[in-house]
């Protein structure tokens, strides 16, 4: 199934099933009003929301056609967002181009979380540089949860997980850089995030799930140059469950809690960059000094999650405008120019 959110006057948008190719939603409010509620009835709707989708993809007919703008992202207010850094090589690139000692390999597998803000930007939407000179994406494979105890194991967190999405964490680096060196923390620097059309249940991924890892390319356009297509299911410290059960360790996590593996990274020069901070030290390394610009006004970016070519979740795209346009109620050190640092939230 793929569950989406169509636009309506409601904060929440109403629940919806998505054709595979996006062109189609059927309406099935009377299952579930709004994915949140589905979410926290899971276990109660799941069986009824299989059944329509099994019409629903056998005769799309009953649905209404999609247009641009007709999906929010699937939860406008996730119940929580949390992000971490379960791929370590951003850090040995940070430590390479500091010239420091790398980062023990042994703490790769219990990576950092961040608490970030539990509002989505839909895709299509514009994104704003809310003044920033150094507005940064990470394009981020994310898991949308049901209930998960405190203290769950990697078992239980794995049938907790009702889908897959992409979020792209937007980052301030400039802000970044500032408030650590402040001691202030990451929270400014984190304004809300943005997320693809849909939810996807893994079953859908076929053999790309594996029940411990996604194995798919994370695409990442600006202004239609390819940043890169690193593989999700490479260089990840941890299992998807064994992240999650991390996760939960000290505190349950309700259902509509989005987990974020952290920007997708891999050690392989070809496979490119899931953002722009990880670029720049790259370029670097090889060159002395960054190339890639962070976003600004007028670019245009696009992320798609893609298995053998076809769009996992639907793909981001947003155009970047000035100032604080595009946001409303709805929904460590960085690089830069003359200093080169990067961002614990890089990962």
């Amino acid at each position: 199934m793929r569950l989406g959110s169509l636009r309506t006057k409601a904060r929440d948008g109403q629940l919806a099933l998505v054709s595979a190719d996006l062109r189609r939603a059927l309406p099935v409010g009377e299952i579930a009003p709004t994915v949140r509620d589905a979410l926290d009835r899971w276990a109660e709707v799941e069986d009824a929301l299989r059944a329509a989708d099994e019409q629903f993809q056998a005769d799309p007919a009953p649905g209404v056609a999609l247009g641009d703008g007709d999906l929010l992202a699937p939860l406008p207010r996730a119940y929580s967002w949390i992000d971490c850094g379960a791929y370590p090589y951003p850090m040995e690139l940070l430590a390479a181009v500091q010239g420091t000692e790398p980062p023990d390999p042994a703490s790769a597998s219990h990576p950092p979380f961040y608490d970030g803000s539990g509002q989505f930007i839909g895709p299509g939407e514009p994104l704003p540089t809310l003044g920033s000179s150094e507005l940064d994406l990470e394009a981020e494979l994310a898991f949308v949860l049901t209930d998960v105890k405190q203290g769950a194991t990697a078992s239980e967190a794995r049938s907790a997980i009702v889908g897959v999405t992409v979020v792209n964490d937007v980052t301030l680096r400039d802000v970044l850089r500032a408030d650590l060196q402040a001691g202030k923390g990451t929270y400014h620097a984190k304004p809300p995030s943005s997320m693809a059309p849909t939810i996807v249940t893994l079953d859908e991924l076929g053999d790309a799930w594996d029940g411990e890892q996604v194995s798919a390319r994370m695409h990442t356009w600006i202004n239609d140059q390819l940043l890169g297509c690193p593989v999700t299911g490479v260089d990840i410290a941890v299992t998807i469950p064994g992240l999650i059960a991390q996760a939960a360790r000290t505190r349950p996590l309700g259902a509509g809690t989005v987990l974020g593996t952290g920007t997708v990274s891999n050690r392989d020069p070809d496979a490119g960059s899931a953002c722009i901070a990880e670029a720049r030290i790259r370029e670097t390394l090889v060159r002395g000094g960054p190339v890639t610009n962070f976003l600004s006004a007028g670019d245009r970016l696009t992320i798609d999650l893609r298995v053998g070519g076809e769009s996992v979740a639907g793909a981001l795209h947003h155009t970047i405008v000035p100032g604080d346009a595009g946001i409303s109620g709805n929904a460590a050190q960085s690089v830069s120019t003359g200093q080169l640092t990067v961002s614990a939230e890089s990962n």
